[in-house]
This record gives structure tokens, sequence and C-alpha cells, in this order.
């Protein structure tokens, strides 16, 4: 009986009419764009590093910004990660809720002794360039962050 409840509430949800905001042409495009709002990829320390990671706890702050703006769209914080570290950022990292994951991406991964936005002297960083939607980008952590900044 239960089961039959659930598929019964399930069917009634997918026969719902798309919001206003989704119907026609234009609200295709936005819901399109929308499907796209993620990026999928890895996380890899270089061979010049895998020395420097520092000791448990460590985080990993995995950051998605557009090009031409440096306030992050989305952010992924992981305490203690192992290497390589499989991530998904999605619409649920996205800090503001009215931007979109869309377009032209940089993906920034840092490795902190602290969850903090800001990098310090230490840290191990790196970056990479990706579309939205892409599931195979890779951020090689390749450089450390000079002691005193």
């Amino acid at each position: 009986m239960k089961v039959l409840l659930v598929l019964l509430a399930l069917l009634m949800v997918a026969c719902q009419e798309l919001p206003k905001e989704f119907q026609g042409e234009e609200g295709q495009k936005r819901l399109e764009k929308l499907r796209y709002q993620f990026v999928k990829g890895e996380v890899v320390i270089g061979e010049s590093l895998k020395s420097k990671l520092p000791e448990r706890p460590f985080f990993l702050i995995i950051a998605v910004k557009k090009p031409d703006n440096p306030q992050p769209l989305a952010v992924l914080r992981v305490k203690n990660p192992d290497f390589p570290y499989r991530f998904k950022i999605s619409g649920k990292h996205k800090i503001d809720s009215r931007r979109v994951i869309e377009g032209d991406l940089i993906i920034t991964a840092r490795i902190s002794k602290s969850a903090g936005a800001s990098a310090s002297g230490g840290d191990l960083m790196g970056s990479a360039s990706a579309k939205a939607g892409s599931e195979d980008v890779k951020v090689e952590i390749s450089v450390e962050v000079p002691k005193g900044s």
C-alpha cells in the first residue's frame, strides 16, 4: 500500500505543468541554461608538491568563477579529502542564487589548514579553465602560496 501511495504522489508531481517562467521558447532557453549549471572533475596534486601536503586536518576549497569576475559563483569545501579527489559543483553550491553557473569558467582548488575564503602563505593552489556542463575538468595543485602573503 505504501508503495502505491508513493507512486501516486510521484505521478501527481510528474504531471504538473511547468512554472510560467519555464514555458515557451524563452522559458525553455532559461531551463536549458539551468540544466548545465554544474562542473565535474578531479583535483590532483602535482608531483613537486606532494611532500608539502599539510598534515590533517586540512581543507580542499574548490571555487567556480567567471573569468571577468573575482567573486566566486559557487564554492565547495571538503575536510581531509583523499587525492585524486573527484568533485561536482552544482547550483546547490552557489553563493548567490540569482547568479547562474554558465559559459566560460575558471575552477580553482586550494588546500589550506583553514576553511577561510582567502589564501594564506603555505596554501597549495591550482586552477583550470572549463565550460559549464563539463564533466572531465582536471585541476592540478601546482603552486605554493609564498609565506608572508
